[in-house]
């Protein structure tokens, strides 16, 4: 950690440990809540020899849930794919026994933390790198040549059961306002991720990194990795393509002309940067401003992921949403954005019509093909019935007005029927059928 670095984490500790010893005197809370904006300063330490990741992280979490709180709930994959063996969690400097518990880590607080009212969590642990890429292992693996790493840092999140289905996504976490991360390495590595670096050692064995805004940190990292830089078509962003094996020019093109079509439908694009990388298998994966392509794609599919991992860029990234249980909200959302670039708003029908309002375990094997595919096509259908001006009108109102807080389906919902009423558009009946949780 360079010397920068942990200036700050003391400065943090110390100004937060002062405000957190005003006494806590409220009644307990058997709860707890996502509504918390928490900053996090990381050392992730990578040994590539042993198959070895180790994290250090201090979260400053202020409580904005509007009531006590009595547990934080954190987020990591170390848990479920990489045999974390929490080390150490600590609120305000005080040793706690928190459990970890599938991809959740319960951190009791003792005294209930009232709204309003911030500590500061220290957790440490280590884990071990998977070097296969079957199913979700892609997604924490050491594996042809490239290390793919994701939800390293223990986030806030809600309490969520893991899911093994390869398709969808089983987290919901809170965008941090400021996420500080620093590498060190066995070997010089470049790594891609969802900040942008901001400094190095002179051997290249530590890497400072950070972002803003974000809902995870991810990255992959490559002792080979060769990167082709360029910019957004109205140089607005800064694109950097990362890869051993994958054409850097398709990616960069296709990313290119992804983020003109969505920003002139949705938008601005959230970040300064946006970073496309080559991982280490699987097929492929969004963060904030990063994402992860597999090796294994052909070229036309490389090209369809490209943009579609954009697309989650607006409906994931800078609008949040209950991933697992409302998938409609993300996944048939960049789907549909998708096939609409590509002018292909058909597909293949595997699987029986069923509705679009469920979690992702409810689908099993027929979740790609219901709500990727089929929540596609619907969305086509609502454009159609309430005119294209009108559709892409109430998309870009319901993207600002949840920018950097969680939207979900009932809102998306909510915010096309508003529109498609106002035009004497009534989409009820068609809603009705696909979303009776909400209709």
């Amino acid at each position: 950690m360079s010397t920068s670095h942990l200036t700050r984490l003391v400065t943090v500790c110390l100004a937060l440990g002062a405000l957190s010893s005003t006494p806590l005197s409220v009644s307990a809370a058997e709860r707890t809540s996502i509504e918390l904006v928490a900053t996090y300063d990381a050392g992730v330490t990578l040994d590539w020899a042993a198959g070895t990741i180790a994290v250090r992280s201090v979260a400053a979490i202020t409580n904005g849930s509007g009531g006590p709180i009595d547990e934080i709930v954190l987020n990591s994959f170390a848990g479920p794919f990489g045999g974390m063996e929490l080390l150490s969690a600590k609120v305000d400097g005080v040793p706690v026994d928190a459990q970890v518990i599938g991809q959740n880590i319960i951190v009791p607080l003792g005294t209930p933390l009232p709204d309003g009212q911030r500590v500061v969590l220290l957790t440490r642990y280590r884990a071990h790198l998977r070097d296969g890429s079957a199913g979700r292992s892609f997604q924490w693996s050491n594996d042809r040549g490239i290390i793919s790493v994701l939800r390293s840092i223990p986030w806030v999140s809600q309490r969520e059961a893991f899911d093994a289905h390869p398709w969808g996504d089983p987290f919901t976490t809170a965008v941090s306002p400021d996420v500080h991360v620093t590498f060190t390495t066995d070997r010089p590595l470049t790594i891609a991720s969802t900040g942008r670096p901001v400094g190095a050692s002179a051997d290249g064995l530590t890497q400072d990194f950070e972002a803003h805004d974000v809902r995870d940190f991810n990255f992959t990292a490559a002792p080979d990795f060769k990167t082709l830089a360029g910019h957004s078509l109205d140089g607005d962003t800064d694109i950097v393509v990362y890869s051993r094996t994958l054409p850097r020019a398709l990616m960069l093109d296709h990313a290119q002309r992804a983020l003109r079509a969505f920003e002139a439908k949705l938008g601005p694009y959230p970040y300064p940067r946006l970073t496309v990388s080559e991982s280490s298998g699987g097929v492929a994966h969004e963060s904030p401003g990063h994402i992860w392509l597999s090796p294994t794609l052909s070229a036309t599919r490389l090209g369809e992921l490209v943009v579609h991992e954009i697309a989650h860029q607006w409906f994931y990234a800078l609008v949040g949403n209950d991933q697992p249980g409302q998938p409609f909200a993300d996944e048939s959302m960049a789907e549909f954005l998708g096939r609409w670039f590509f002018g292909d708003l058909g597909g293949p029908r595997s699987c029986a019509r069923d509705r679009l309002d469920k979690g992702i375990g409810y689908y099993d094997g027929c979740l790609y093909d219901v709500i990727y595919t089929q929540g596609s096509t619907f969305l086509a259908g609502l454009k159609e019935e309430m005119g294209a001006r009108t559709f892409w009108a109430a998309l870009r109102h319901y993207v600002a007005e949840n920018r950097f807080r969680f939207g979900g389906t009932a809102d998306l919902l909510n915010a096309l029927y508003s529109s498609a009423q106002a035009v004497g558009v009534d989409l009820r009946p068609r809603l009705a059928a696909r979303f009776p949780r909400f209709y």
